[in-house]
Formats: C-alpha cells, structure tokens, sequence
C-alpha cells in the first residue's frame, strides 16, 4: 500500500512562480502576477489534486506540476469572479486598472492548460478535457449567478454544484486522471462538497450585511428562504439588508443578530442544507474502490476541512 505524502504549500507555490517565469517573458507581467501570489498561503485546489492522485498510490513526477496548474486555473477564477461582483477589494487585482487585471487572469488561464499540454503523461489530453469540461460548467454557473433570475431552491442548488462544485471536481478528477484511473463517485462527491461549501460562503455572507451580494439581495439560498417571509424575523432581516445600517447599529450586538437569524430559521435551513450534501458526499466516498484507510483520509481533507475548500465558486473564503 503507499502513503499518502504531505506536500507542503511552499513548493507547490515554488512550482507555480516557476511556470510563470519559465512561460512568461514580460518582466512587468511576471512582477505583477507574483504580486498575486504574495499572500497566498492555502492551496486547496492544488491539495485536492494531490490527495485524488495518491489515493489510488500513484506517484506521477509530474504530479506537482499538474497541482500548481490546477491552482492557477482556480487563481484566474477568483481574479474573473472578483471584477465581475466588484468585490473582495482588499486583493491586489482589484486595486490596479481592471483591463490589466482581466489581462493577468486571462494569461494564468490559459497558462494552466499550456502546463497540462506540456505533460509527458499518456493521460495529459483526457486531464486537459475535464479541465475545460469543469471551466465550462463553473463559467455557466457563474453565468447563472450574475444574471441573478433564479427563483427556486433546485435552481440555485444547480447553480451551486456548477459554479463551486465544477472547481473541486476539477481539481479532483484531474489528479486522480493522472493516476490513470477514472471512477465517476469523484465527480458526484465533488459536487456535493462544492453545495456543502458554498452553503457555508452563504452562511458567512450572513455577517457581511454591506457585501454587494447582501445589499443587492442577489438570489443565494438564504435570500430565497428569507423571501418567503416565513415569519416577521425573515422581513426584518430583508428590509435591514436593504438599508444600509451595519448589524450593530441596528441590533446592538452580533449576538442580537444571531439571535434574529435563528427565529428567521434560515441558520436551521442552510445547516440542513449542508448536512444533506455532507451525507450524500460521505455515503459516496464509503464506495470508491480504494482501502479504507484512504477513504477516511479522503473524508478528513474533504469534509471535515471542507469549510477551507469554499469560496462563492472557487474555494477562497470570503
């Protein structure tokens, strides 16, 4: 049986600085995308591609190559979802000229599927397919999400699976390809982690009342349970993300607020919500044809972490 090898965040940070200079021949290009990079400390995407390899004990060369890949391709969703939202305006591309930004994530894009092409592995074409079959369902979903006209909890759940779920099935399929094998349990567990995820990004947004999404009451599965105006905590709850006030002004404290979301019962929904995708994901793990010791290692990474993996579609916390 092979372990499964812990390979720190620093040399897969080491492989994607090195596909950017190696690739790139701008200088100003190259400081700018490094300047991306500074603050970044977690590479989930890049993780779950190593864990979906080594599980099947494989240990491809080339693996962390494909891993930073991976974690580029997710870096250039960020960089596209954030000057979509205009949101997240404390990260370095969206202080600068938002053509230059939209030009950097355009480059790290396709610089991810150059990094697949240029694999030696016999496997390197199929990787390249699922990672632009997964780009496409997470573009469609972020598609879905900008146009703002869903109106119903299967729509959104749908909506959910592709613009997050698409991402970590991605990073997963990807690593496990590598490995030469191809059981669709991935995919289908990966969509449910992505709904489990993007749950708690809605749970989050919860206590940022003056994020665009919030104010706007852009369609999000606590938004379309608060508008069914259940009870009059839901209503309150709405008109006060319509007006601008922050939570303590108009609740006093976090723990008044807390208490607001509760008698609403959106807290109870999205927590049910959650433990439903959390299930489904762990009942599939149980049956991949991989030993158990390895099955519990994914499920330690995947749903017990699973809250780090989350952001909107990509898995950057909020």
């Amino acid at each position: 049986m092979g372990g499964i090898e812990n390979i720190e965040s620093n040399r897969i940070k080491e492989t994607m600085l090195n596909l950017i200079t190696t690739q790139l021949q701008n200088d100003g290009l190259k400081s700018l995308i490094f300047s991306f990079l500074t603050n970044k400390e977690e590479m989930n995407f890049a993780n779950l591609t190593i864990l979906h390899h080594q599980i099947f004990d494989r240990k491809d060369p080339e693996l962390l190559n494909l891993a930073a890949a991976v974690e580029l391709l997710v870096l250039s969703f960020d960089i596209f979802d954030d000057l979509e939202d205009l949101d997240n305006t404390e990260e370095p591309w969206m202080k600068i000229d938002h053509s230059i930004a939209l030009n950097a994530a355009t480059i790290l894009y396709t610089l991810s599927q150059q990094t697949v092409l240029s694999l030696s592995s016999p496997f390197k074409h199929q990787i390249l397919a699922s990672l632009l079959k997964y780009s496409i369902q997470a573009m469609e979903g972020q598609h879905d999400d900008l146009e703002d006209n869903i109106s119903s909890e299967e729509d959104c759940l749908q909506m959910m699976k592709l613009k997050s779920g698409s991402l970590i099935a991605l990073a997963s399929v990807c690593g496990m390809q590598l490995a030469g094998e191809n059981d669709k349990l991935v995919e289908e567990y990966a969509y449910q982690i992505g709904i489990a995820a993007q749950t708690d990004n809605d749970f989050r947004d919860l206590f940022n009342p003056l994020k665009n999404d919030m104010k706007n009451q852009k369609k999000s599965l606590a938004v379309l349970y608060l508008q069914r105006n259940y009870n009059e905590h839901a209503i309150d709850l709405l008109k006060f993300y319509q007006s601008g006030l922050d939570i303590k002004d108009q609740f006093g404290s976090i723990e008044n607020y807390k208490q607001k979301l509760l008698d609403s019962g959106v807290m109870q929904y999205l927590n049910v919500v959650k433990q439903i995708a959390i299930n489904r994901a762990s009942r599939m793990i149980d049956n991949l044809n991989i030993n158990s010791e390895h099955k519990e290692f994914v499920k330690s990474n995947l749903i017990i972490k699973k809250h780090n993996i989350g952001r909107d579609h990509s898995c950057r916390k909020s």
